[in-house]
């Protein structure tokens, strides 16, 4: 994945990226007669560059490691859900037991997210990878 922005400002080996977060017609605007207004996000960067305030980056994230944080956030979630759900309810308990057990058992999963993403969230930071220049 790679995303233009501006720092706005340096954190110590960090950055703070302003990014514009993409459209769902593809950013053809005029092309698409939707409604839609042009959002920007901030993003904590690596700077392993030397970018300092003001300067136009490029952050670049490996799409291996986009892909399993959207798997861990909205996949495995799901997935942990219907075969505990499924698998409780072929041993036999009623529907509202193996409902109960598999949220149980859902929450217990997104909570394993969040504590393996508190421990690797440097793993999970963009790069700036080149300071722009500026004409």
């Amino acid at each position: 994945m790679r995303e233009e922005g501006v720092v706005k400002r340096d954190l110590n080996g960090l950055c703070e990226v302003i990014v514009r977060r993409k459209t769902a017609c593809g950013d053809n605007c005029a092309s698409c007669g939707g409604a839609c207004k042009m959002n920007f996000g901030s993003v904590t960067a690596k700077n392993a560059v030397g970018a300092k305030a003001g300067d136009s980056v490029i952050i670049e994230m490996e799409s291996k490691k986009v892909l399993l944080s959207a798997f861990l956030v909205y996949i495995l979630p799901i997935l942990v859900f219907l075969v505990s759900f499924y698998g409780i309810q072929a041993l036999d308990f009623g529907g509202t037991a193996s409902g109960g057990a598999a949220a149980v058992l859902t929450v217990i999963a997104f909570g394993v997210t969040v504590i393996y993403d508190r421990r690797h969230k440097s793993d999970f930071l963009p790069e700036i990878v080149k300071i722009e220049e500026n004409t």
